[in-house]
């Protein structure tokens, strides 16, 4: 088993995942394609002005994001209730929680930082989306 090393990622260098949730923009800083970790998947989203992602779950681990730039509504659950969620403030949805989102503004992009616990890529998240693409 080989040592892990500690390393520092800038998000504005890797390359960006425009298919995972459209419209969103992502940009996955750590995983174990990235790091070599085993136990965690963290990245930065960067949401068009009016952009929604599809509502949708992640059946293998807990989610979290943090709200660094602008203000979202966030659509949890079936009945989809919405929460409006400034800056600073973090979202947690366990496995198998369905969410969504939307970026409260149409001039200005919304960003948030998140990471999937014990779960070391996308691909492992089991994500599972509710509907269709927004784009």
């Amino acid at each position: 088993m080989s040592k892990l090393e500690p390393r520092i990622i800038n998000t504005d260098k890797v390359d960006k995942d425009t298919k995972y949730e459209p419209p969103l923009i992502i940009a996955w800083g750590v995983d174990q394609f990235t790091t070599g970790t085993k136990t965690i998947t963290m990245g930065r989203t960067i949401i068009p002005p009016g952009g929604r992602n599809q509502r949708h779950y992640h059946a293998n681990c807990d989610a979290a994001f943090f709200v660094r730039k602008g203000t979202i509504k966030v659509f949890i659950g079936e009945e989809k209730k919405e929460y409006i969620v400034p800056e600073n403030h973090i979202v947690f949805s366990p496995a198998g929680g369905i969410h969504g989102l939307l970026n409260m503004s149409n001039t200005e992009t919304a960003e948030l930082i998140f990471t999937y616990g014990n779960c070391p890529s996308k691909e492992a998240a089991g994500t599972v989306y509710l509907e269709d693409p927004w784009v």
